[in-house]
Parts: structure tokens; sequence; C-alpha cells
């Protein structure tokens, strides 16, 4: 069973919605796939029937999933997610024009129980606890982007809160010996919501650059998860492609 949180004050069926829109964005339900019944999904999740079918109405009216009737529930064939590889040094430099541009403002660093896409990101165990860490880059006093990391705890024992207001994250991490071996990464669109639309000074409901990605290491461990959104205006996410 995997767990919801009913304290973030977002509705079950939206983290439901969430948790498969992942795996789609991310490829781990291709485009045809059959998705789990909603008897399966009431006892994954543990929640109603109600709750499934209300999640998965959002899906279909988004276009990502397609509901046969007799047949079940399906990824649909226009969800395919196109992927771009780009070398792992054109992403780095990436972070240290961030870095150069922007000075990182630490809001939270806690351990809490890893939440069901992070839990699924880092391939960890139901109820496996993680570090959070939520950071806000300003450019002088305009905020440019939110991230929140969730690391493994054994991860973060090496690091102090301090550190997250000096250094990028890589940084950090290569420090503390567990560089970037790997990422995968995955950008789409958000809104933000009242908390986001506070700490980065925009309208409630502004569009907002939402990216998700999961570093790992060279023996394939998951060492990352982070959620990074910022609005269009101020935050892009680039690639570049050589022939």
């Amino acid at each position: 069973m995997q767990k919801l949180s009913r304290s973030l004050g977002t509705p079950l069926h939206h983290q439901i919605a969430a948790v498969i829109k992942d795996g789609i964005a991310n490829g781990r339900h291709q485009p045809g796939e059959r998705l789990p019944t909603e008897d399966a999904l009431c006892r994954l999740f543990s929640v109603s029937r109600i709750t499934v079918r209300r999640a998965m109405q959002g899906l279909e009216e988004q276009g990502l999933i397609e509901r046969r009737q007799g047949d079940g529930t399906f990824v649909a064939e226009s969800a395919a997610v196109v992927s771009l590889q780009t070398p792992l040094s054109g992403f780095m430099a990436q972070v240290a024009e961030s870095r150069a541009l922007s000075t990182p403002r630490l809001l939270s660093f806690q351990e809490v129980e890893a939440p069901l896409q992070v839990q699924t990101g880092l391939m960890l165990q139901p109820g496996e606890r993680v570090m959070k860490l939520v950071r806000l880059r300003t450019r002088g006093n305009l905020p440019i982007l939110h991230s929140t990391a969730w690391l493994p705890v054994d991860i973060a024992a090496h690091f102090q809160p301090g550190d997250f207001s000096r250094q990028a994250l890589s940084e950090l991490m290569t420090r503390a010996g567990f560089p970037y071996f790997r990422i995968e990464a995955a950008a789409g669109a958000a809104l933000a919501d009242p908390v986001l639309a506070r700490d980065l000074q925009v309208p409630i409901g502004s569009a907002l650059v939402d990216v998700r990605r999961v570093a790992f290491d060279r023996h394939g461990r998951a060492i990352e998860y982070q959620h990074v959104l910022g609005p269009s205006d101020r935050y892009q996410m680039r690639v570049t492609m050589r022939g």
C-alpha cells in the first residue's frame, strides 16, 4: 500500500493523478500500456472507489489515458514522451550559470516520510524517510526559482543546514562523495498555489515552469529527487544539441 498525505491541503484524487502522470512523463507507463484496475488502485492507495474515479477522470480529460468499456484503462498513445538526451556536462554548466547569477536561501530542512512520487523516484520502500530541503533562489530581491529536494537520510547526514545557503546542491553532493553520474528530468508546466505565489512573488494561478529530476550515482542508485518551479520569464530550461 502506498500512503497519501492528508495534511498537504491537496485533494487525494489530485495526488493519485500526479503519481500516475509522473509515471507517464518519466516513461514508467508506456503509451498503450494497461493501467491497474480501479479495485487495484483502491488497494494500492487505500482510498475509496470514488476518489480513484475522480483521479482517472482528470487524467482522461487531459488526454493522458483512455478508458475502454469492458477492456480497462490504458495510457493514451498521444501521451508519448519524446526523450532528448544531453551530456551531463551541459546540465552542470547550467547549474554553474544559475549559481553565478543567483543566491540560495534555505526555507526548510527536515526529515519527513517520502511522498509517493519521491518514494517511486528514489526507489524506496513505503514508509521510508528522507531529508526534505526547500530553497528559494533569488537575484537581488527577485525570486528566480523554488526548489525542493529530497535526499536519502544516509546521504543527508553528510550536510549541515548552513551548507545549503552557500553552495549548489550538485557541488555539495560531489564534495560528500556522491557525484551525479546520470540525471533523468521531465519538464512541464504548473500553476502557482498560494504558498508558491507568496515565495515567488507572483499572482496565485500564474504559470510556472515545472521540472522534476532524479540524479543517480555510477552504481545506479537514485541519490536525489528534486522538484524545481519558477516563472517562465525568470527561469528556463535549455537543451543544446550538436550534430
